[in-house]
């Protein structure tokens, strides 16, 4: 052997590929904790919730919380994020809500502080409410993503190209987004 790299190189057994792990979010999940949401967290919630830009007191997220189907994100025991939800009726084949007796869960649009976007904590929340939706035997999970009307006939189609956070989200999930009165709405079976 004369020592040329190149040599070297050759006789050199190829690199053992290494298993990669899969986890169910880019979140590390000794790092974010998903819990359901207390009267104790109230006032949390509406901190994080204000920090967002939402309008809302402690008083409605309170009467919300209630109802026990709301969950947030905690990270080293501190709210990072409030997913506040709620069982309504929704029907199907109109897109819209009506009285009657509960059969889907409402997800309002997440509140996740500046710092924690884009870590997975929205999908999480989003499956978690989507779970206790099932717990409550709810057939479906709804939401209102927008209250413009977007151009165009293919509501999915225009959010795949230029859809918020949450849109997205939901559009991985497989929701069906439609054009309403109450404006674009996204919906799927549980």
């Amino acid at each position: 052997m004369n020592g040329f790299k190149s040599q070297i190189m050759e006789t050199e057994s190829a690199p053992v590929e290494q298993k990669k792990r899969r986890f169910h979010s880019p979140v590390d999940m000794e790092e974010a904790e998903i819990k359901l949401l207390a009267r104790e967290d109230v006032e949390e919630a509406g901190k994080v919730m204000r920090k967002c830009l939402f309008s809302v007191t402690d008083k409605e997220i309170e009467a919300i919380i209630a109802k026990g189907m709301s969950y947030g994100a905690f990270v080293d025991r501190m709210l990072v994020a409030v997913a506040l939800s709620w069982a309504v009726r929704f029907n199907p084949d109109t897109k819209d809500f009506e009285q009657g007796e509960d059969n889907a869960v409402f997800l309002e649009d997440d509140a996740i502080l500046l710092t924690y976007e884009g870590k997975g904590i929205r999908e999480l929340l989003i499956e978690k409410r989507e779970e206790e939706g099932g717990a409550h035997r709810l057939g479906y999970s709804v939401a209102i993503t927008s209250q413009a009307h977007p151009q165009g006939e293919n509501v999915s189609e225009v959010v795949r190209q230029r859809g918020n956070k949450t849109e997205k989200a939901l559009l991985k999930k497989e929701y069906k987004f439609f054009k309403t009165k109450n404006g674009v709405i996204a919906y799927r079976n549980l």
